[in-house]
């Protein structure tokens, strides 16, 4: 399969070293020489120039390109290549759209004559993707599989969980509840039974929704409910938490939006009126005093700016905030991030990435969930008939070291599984994974 990416940012950088192992041919295309230069390392070929000329993209192949994937950080040229690789010859086409006026995610716009098959919106992903772990009094991360038959959450456990010091085998665990997977300072685990959890570690359950889990006892703090909510930065990403969570007024939920721009918070308010929009810092101490920053259920830092964002949350935790949310861009703060008393970070790359490349593995590849800082993959499939895996009890069939069954859908059955258990042709399953036996996992599932 050849594929072209357009852009050589975080996002196209990502996918290239993904798709990279996969056995695809990928070219990246990309202005900027030194953005090019970091993915030397990679099995891709990287062109420098405007992923919008079409001399470029011919040079590159695309009327034999199954594939492009237009990511920079202008839409027009995102728009404008695919137009251009649609009309010459791409069967499909990908463009990662920031402007409301150009589309919403995953709104198929080429029947407008554009070209683009899928839109893909980061920022309305990443507002999605803090909603749930709003909503969510309980858990720093969480994910629904098998049309919302399955979950999987995320908690950070304290020194006073009883999960710690035990075998995850001697666990008194909660029926239908497994231990899927282990992020210790940035070290991700899929876990066997003889792995012993530690206080600190970022721990991954899958159960099924609605099932009653003492939240409390499994990591030892209590839940947070969601009634105070300060929102900092009222860039595209606040202005759609704004927009979702203002939904929620009606309940008595209050919503701040914080922004050190006057001009935005003025421009904010008219588009808001059922949000309190202040002008402030959310590095300031005194504003967050004023604002009764210990009465906050769930602070979320959205500012633009990696480094106001953690500060902003450690401040806020340290002064009484019940449960921070961060947005956090740059790769190199994943090990930092994870050492800091901060609850959830969410980072807007790998949310992208994981949305294309589930339409990029397709065939029997229904999702792709990326954990950590890239370290794991929770990979949604359904099983082929003739798959390597079918009928064999779980404990007998010796998968590969670092992968996991997390759960099996069987029609109406969800299946969270022992060793006793089997997968039968045709079913779901939820696998976890190390990101490096993708395609290992793939062949056992799915051929």
């Amino acid at each position: 399969m050849r594929v072209i990416i357009i852009g050589a940012g975080e996002v196209g950088s990502e996918l290239a070293a993904k798709l990279s192992k996969e056995d695809l041919d990928v070219t990246v295309i990309d202005r900027d020489k030194e953005s090019l230069e970091r993915l030397a390392s990679l099995d891709v070929m990287t062109m420098q120039g405007n992923g919008a000329s079409l001399e470029l993209l011919e040079a590159a192949g695309i009327k034999n390109t199954e594939l492009l994937i237009a990511v920079t950080e202008v839409d027009e040229i995102n728009i404008m290549a695919c137009l251009l690789a649609k009309n010459y010859g791409a069967q499909k086409t990908i463009a990662r759209v920031r402007q409301s006026d150009f589309g919403s995610e995953y709104r198929s716009i080429s029947n407008e004559g554009l070209g683009i098959d899928v839109v893909i919106n980061p920022e309305l992903v990443t507002a999605s993707e803090i909603i749930k772990v709003v909503k969510s009094t309980y858990a720093s991360e969480i994910e629904l599989f098998a049309r919302g038959r399955v979950q999987m959450l995320g908690f950070r456990l304290t020194d006073d969980s009883p999960l710690t010091g035990k075998p995850l085998r001697e666990l008194n665990m909660e029926e239908d509840t497994l231990v899927v997977g282990i992020n210790r300072y940035s070290h991700f685990i899929i876990p066997s039974g003889e792995n012993k959890l530690q206080d600190n570690d970022h721990i991954y359950l899958v159960t099924r929704p609605g099932q009653h889990l003492s939240y409390q006892w499994l990591t030892g703090k209590p839940t947070t409910p969601f009634k105070n909510i300060m929102i900092i930065g009222a860039g595209k990403v606040g202005r759609h938490l704004a927009r979702m969570l203002g939904k929620y007024r009606r309940l008595g939920v209050e919503v701040k939006l914080v922004d050190h721009k006057l001009s935005r918070c003025q421009e904010v308010a008219e588009e808001f009126p059922e949000v309190l929009v202040l002008h402030g810092s959310g590095t300031d101490l005194d504003f967050l005093r004023q604002e009764d920053i210990e009465s906050t259920d769930v602070f979320i830092a959205v500012s633009g700016s990696d480094e106001t964002n953690i500060l902003s949350a450690l401040l806020a935790k340290k002064m009484g905030a019940k449960k921070t949310v961060v947005e956090i861009n740059r790769p190199d703060y994943a090990m930092l991030v994870e050492t800091l008393d901060i609850d959830t970070a969410v980072r807007p790359r790998l949310l992208t990435a994981g949305r294309i490349l589930q339409l990029v593995r397709k065939g029997s590849i229904i999702s792709v969930t990326i954990l950590g800082e890239d370290q794991a993959e929770v990979i949604e499939l359904n099983v082929r008939d003739n798959a390597a895996v079918c009928g064999v009890k779980l404990k007998d069939l010796k998968l590969p070291e670092s992968m996991l069954v997390g759960a099996i859908v069987r029609d109406d059955q969800v299946i969270i599984p022992g060793g006793e258990d089997y997968i039968q042709p045709r079913d779901r399953v939820v696998l976890f994974v190390l990101s490096g036996l993708t395609q290992q996992a793939v062949k056992l599932f799915c051929e």
